[in-house]
């Protein structure tokens, strides 16, 4: 690795050899692809979401203040939807940590244990 700031090396080449083996143990490979797969597809829904929110407030302004439903305005419900809609993107987000991504983290902690060079065991 080399440090940003400065551009001096921080690791030695030994160490990148090590990492480079890590990242590519199969759980490891499993790990990032599931990650990528939560945050690629949640971080497409708030797009979504939000991108929805600005096309009815852009393009439909009258229609949003004039139109009542239950007693409230539509643009209320449309501000409304954008609070919940964060809400279960958040809760969401923490259900699949702890069911999808999580098993496959403890997978990935007992692979680099086991691949871990000799000369890097930490005594507890």
């Amino acid at each position: 690795m080399t440090d940003t700031v400065n551009g001096v090396p921080t690791s030695s080449p030994e160490d990148e050899l090590v990492w480079t083996q890590m990242l590519r143990l199969p759980e490891i490979a499993e790990l990032r692809r599931r990650r990528a797969r939560v945050t690629n597809t949640l971080g497409g829904i708030t797009v979504v979401l939000f991108t929805s929110f600005l096309v009815a407030f852009i393009g439909f302004p009258d229609q949003l203040g004039a139109t009542v439903v239950l007693g409230i305005p539509l643009s209320l419900w449309v501000v409304f939807s954008q609070f919940a809609g964060t809400w279960v993107l958040v809760w969401a987000y923490f259900r699949l940590s702890r069911t999808y991504i999580g098993p496959a983290v403890d997978d990935a902690v007992v692979a680099v244990e086991r691949n871990r060079p000799a000369s890097e065991e930490v005594a507890s």
